[in-house]
């Protein structure tokens, strides 16, 4: 057990450590950042609450509101900006994730978080995806320089390093991809060229890996290429609330992680619903009751498989590109939402024993 990391251990069934050894089950939100909080509708509240200040917004609002609400982890940080309200005559505009919260703010926040090596564009999503060649010294070069700009390893609140968002290692919607007969020997050089960075810079906390989507799957060379190189399975789903969806959805997890070996966490889930911006969101819950009889489904069902150290869920503030929130465009919780959340999550962490906020 370290004393400046989180740690994984298998008993009666898989359970993250926090540096003061304490069981730790991590329960996580997803895109919280207060770039939501600066659009023209809501940029006057980010200066009449924060004074337009991100570190006031952390310690303010996003921690507070985190603890009180059972969650103990800020998850995966980075937007999606290249969405439909910023396309340009049907296309895709040439633009990523943003960069999420800079390491210091979230490192000053005083709870558990996550920071993310993006070293490759390979995402699903990516509608320029860049499939460059693991195995040159190009790559190894690129992942250092990311190990030697992200890392943190004397941070006992860091829980790990995430890689690539949904990436697309069967053939990519473009078109585009790695050829399929050397899938088995790329893979291999991706992850152990991107993890021997991680560790030269941080012997210390966990490697999450790449945040598979069960949509888009990932091919069984990849799961097989990546196990020995990585201390979590890192997988997002969406099932919706189709009967039967969430099953399906857990099946595919349970079958990835009988593959690997290794625990999951849940980097990535969630709902929405029609909202006063985004009235035309459909294809999931109808209201914000529904989506919270959602997120007690999936938390009870996540909580109770063995293999589960964890789930993230998406999102903590709505904007005009993603439906999804745990708090409306101007600040205000979705009420019938979180004080559902608040019962389950609280309720989870009693029964399963574990801490709420460790200390470092």
């Amino acid at each position: 057990m370290s004393d400046t990391a989180f740690t994984v251990e298998r008993s009666d069934r898989w359970l993250l450590r926090a540096p003061d050894g304490a069981p730790f089950l991590s329960i996580g939100v997803v895109h919280a950042d207060d770039t939501n909080l600066r659009y023209p509708h809501n940029a006057g509240i980010h200066r009449a609450r924060y004074g337009g200040s991100r570190r006031r917004w952390v310690r303010e609002s996003l921690v507070p509101e985190m603890a009180s609400w059972g969650f103990n982890t800020v998850g995966w940080t980075s937007e999606y900006v290249s969405g439909a309200g910023l396309a340009t005559e049907g296309g895709v505009v040439d633009l990523g994730h943003s960069e999420g919260l800079p390491a210091e703010v979230l490192a000053g926040a005083g709870v558990p978080y996550t920071l993310s090596l993006r070293v490759a564009e390979i995402e699903h999503w990516n509608g320029f995806p860049a499939y460059r060649d693991p195995r040159t010294p190009a790559f190894a070069e690129w992942c250092d320089h990311l190990a030697r700009t992200v890392c943190r390893p004397d941070d006992p609140r860091l829980l790990g390093y995430f890689l690539a968002d949904v990436p697309g290692w069967g053939r990519h919607p473009t078109g585009a991809g790695y050829p399929a007969g050397e899938l088995a020997g790329i893979a291999d050089a991706y992850y152990r060229v991107a993890t021997e960075a991680i560790r030269r810079h941080d012997p210390h906390h966990l490697i999450l890996g790449d945040r598979y989507g069960t949509r888009t799957g990932v091919p069984d060379a990849v799961l097989d290429a990546a196990a020995p190189y990585l201390d979590v399975l890192s997988v997002q789903t969406f099932p919706g609330p189709a009967p039967g969806a969430l099953d399906a959805a857990l099946e595919r997890i349970e079958r990835w992680q009988e593959r690997t070996g290794l625990p999951v966490l849940i980097a990535d889930t969630g709902n929405w619903c029609p909202t006063a911006m985004n009235p035309g969101r459909t294809g999931s819950a109808r209201d914000q009751r529904e989506r919270a009889a959602g997120y007690t489904a999936s938390a009870e069902a996540f909580a109770a498989r063995p293999w589960c150290v964890g789930w993230h869920w998406c999102s903590w503030l709505e904007n005009p590109h993603r439906g999804f929130g745990l708090k409306d465009p101007w600040d205000e919780p979705y009420r019938d939402l979180t004080d559902a959340v608040t019962e389950v999550n609280h309720r989870l962490l009693g029964q399963l024993h574990v801490q709420e906020l460790p200390e470092p």
